[in-house]
């Protein structure tokens, strides 16, 4: 077993045990807590009945032995999750649906927290049934409570009232408690609220915070006092914020998915085990992950210049670069693919003729994570099949694939169309002239040809179609707007930054976040221009800080997605890491199944059905391959690999 799905055989762990001594256990355990293998058997082995209504919120302790789970029935259940036996049953103060449990670090497995749609915080000592703490702390439903292993006696809630609280088992507990850390409503407007919280598990003064938008902030403790909460007061200039996070193409685009009944909304958010991963599941559209280079690099930002740099040496005037081949890139820096891989490239070109794009997107990752390095040709490609398939952000998605293709091949002439057609699908037409006029300065041989005709014919449809619908409203720019600025995600990122390996180093966050001199500011007057920035910072207003100005306009893009699921339907959904190395990534959906993707590739890999109506928890077993899943049905379902005994999954 210890063989499949990991890069070495049981013989080489064995002599590395030897060598090595118990140093490789952790690289062991890491490794084949869960492989592909063991994810392809997984089956449905309990189901554990005890609630009597939705269990919204699962959890097990540190050594996996126990199990919470809490439930709208307003109890509190601790299970023997390996075994299946209800170890015991607590009825809490709880006056609303449980939406949040957690175990209490450093208080020997007897006290969990838990906060509910009653506004209200409470800590149980699971084994009397007692309540230790309860308080109404909240104006607003408590949707996620958090813990750091090294603070003993603190949990941190986050409620719809825009706040995240800190709650510290040896003070007074109420609702004029001086516990405020974070004031939502300060910053993001009235109706921010807070939806998910969650503490870094190596750096646990960083908290990640989740609200209803679809940006993704990062506080560090450190720098902020905790204060009471007084709506007269003058908010501090200072939030405390280190970072924001969101995907490229949804700020600005808000108000679209709102009137889809489909609202942005971060359902979950997670770190994975060495706090170097941020995994957030956003309603409304798909999951995403932030990495170490979105999460803690802090190189210079840099705009465009795979396409704006037009004094570099032109391609000859066939079209392509000397000895290469007229195929619409430039191949002379690259060494033939490896067989495997241009086995894969060839099998999507298939599915790509065939036009079915999906498969040929799921081929292209596998064909990319294969290879060692990026490849333009591969980067390309998968562009064509993200641009014909079209499913939520799959063009943002093929944006950066181009950007990415033109970067390692400056002279990949598909590559700097396909960005062309994306910036014009994207609305940012501004962006789409500049990448034209490019094209024309760098490839004046091919501006009649009918690809770059096409463009520009489309470019014009849409500037068109811009311009008539600002006319209409009355919301045309003035002589005294400004010139048309790029979004805050595409003017801090190029190329380089989507074209990383695990062996690049990046230096740690830096708490302090000084500014650059000449940091953007707010503008005094709303910016009308159609595609101008204000249209791609999400809701900016009035209610708006400065300091949310500003870290919005720096807000670091993703790193990797994660599609199929569906998350429109509930706002307490998870999406969590399985395997103790993160190997995958697994969340529920509003169909009743759950999902479970490959990290690397992105790939599906397994589908199970885990509910009869929604899956909305998923929790991994912290070292066992063993995972628990809740949703609306009043059961608790475990799942483990089954035995290779050739009897069907029915639930696969």
């Amino acid at each position: 077993m210890a063989g499949h799905g990991s890069h070495k055989a049981l013989p080489e762990w064995l002599h590395n045990r030897q060598t090595k001594g118990t140093d490789v256990s952790e690289d062991f355990a890491g490794c084949c807590s869960m492989t592909p293998d063991l994810v392809k058997r997984l089956g449905l082995v309990k189901e554990l009945e005890g609630h009597t209504g939705c269990v919204n919120c699962i959890q097990w302790n540190s050594n996996g032995r126990l199990l919470a789970s809490g439930s709208d029935d307003k109890t509190v259940i601790v299970w023997d999750g390996l075994v299946g036996r209800r170890m015991a049953r607590v009825e809490t103060p709880h006056e609303g649906n449980i939406f949040s449990v957690v175990w209490m670090p450093g208080a020997d497995d007897q006290l969990v927290g838990t906060g509910a749609g009653d506004c209200r915080v409470c800590i149980l000592n699971v084994e009397t049934g007692a309540t230790v703490k309860s308080v109404i702390g909240h104006q607003g439903r408590v949707k996620r409570l958090t813990t750091a292993p090294d603070s003993p006696g603190v949990v941190w809630s986050g409620g719809e009232d825009g706040l995240v609280r800190q709650w510290d088992l040896r003070e007074r507990w109420s609702m004029d408690s001086s516990n405020v850390l974070v004031n939502l409503t300060h910053h993001a407007g009235r109706g921010a609220e807070v939806k998910c919280v969650s503490i870094c598990p190596s750096r646990s003064e960083l908290i990640a915070v989740g609200a209803n938008d679809p940006f993704v902030r990062v506080f560090d403790r450190r720098m902020i006092t905790c204060s009471r909460l007084d709506p007269s007061a003058i908010p501090d200039t200072e939030c405390g914020a280190v970072a924001y996070f969101v995907p490229g193409h949804l700020p600005g685009v808000e108000a679209a998915f709102h009137r889809k009944l489909r609202p942005l909304t971060s359902t979950y958010i997670t770190y994975n085990k060495d706090g170097t991963e941020l995994l957030c599941n956003l309603g409304g559209e798909q999951i995403y992950l932030y990495d170490k280079f979105a999460m803690y690099s802090t190189s210079a930002p840099i705009n465009l210049a795979v396409i704006q740099n037009c004094d570099k040496k032109q391609l000859p005037a066939n079209g392509f670069s000397n000895n290469g081949l007229k195929n619409g890139q430039s191949r002379t820096a690259f060494k033939n693919l490896p067989s495997d891989v241009e086995a894969l490239k060839l099998e999507a070109n298939s599915e790509f003729e065939a036009q079915d794009y999906s498969k040929a997107v799921y081929l292209y990752n596998q064909a990319i994570s294969h290879h060692a390095t990026p490849h333009p040709i591969l980067c390309g490609n998968r562009a064509a099949a993200l641009m014909k398939r079209k499913w939520d952000g799959d063009i943002y998605a093929a944006f950066r694939d181009c950007l990415s293709a033109l970067f390692l091949d400056p002279g990949h002439i598909k590559a700097h169309l396909r960005l062309a057609q994306c910036l014009t699908e994207l609305d940012w037409l501004p962006e789409a002239t500049k990448c034209l006029d490019n094209f024309k300065l760098k490839h004046p041989e091919h501006k009649k040809s009918a690809a770059f005709t096409q463009r520009e014919i489309d470019l014009n449809a849409a500037l068109e179609k811009k311009s008539a619908a600002s006319n209409r409203t009355g919301a045309a720019a003035s002589s005294a707007s400004p010139p048309p600025a790029s979004s805050p995600v595409l003017s801090q990122y190029s190329a380089a930054s989507f074209l990383r390996s695990d062996d690049d180093q990046v230096e740690a966050m830096d708490s302090d976040d000084d500014s650059d001199d000449d940091a953007v500011r707010p503008p005094s007057s709303p910016i009308l221009h159609p595609g101008g920035i204000s249209s791609r910072l999400g809701n900016i207003s009035s209610e708006h800080s400065k300091q949310e100005f500003e870290f919005r306009l720096k807000a670091r893009d993703y790193s990797a997605r994660f599609l199929g699921a569906c998350n429109t339907t509930t706002d307490i959904k998870e999406a969590n890491f399985l395997g103790r190395n993160g190997q995958f990534i697994m969340a529920g959906s509003d169909d009743g199944k759950f999902f479970i993707w490959d990290r690397k590739t992105t790939n599906i890999v397994k589908v199970l059905v885990g509910d009869e109506a929604i899956v909305n928890c998923l929790q991994g077993h912290p070292t066992a391959p063993i995972l628990a899943t809740s949703g609306i049905d009043p059961v608790v379902r475990i799942w483990q690999p089954r035995p290779e005994d050739g009897q069907e999954n029915t639930r696969a």
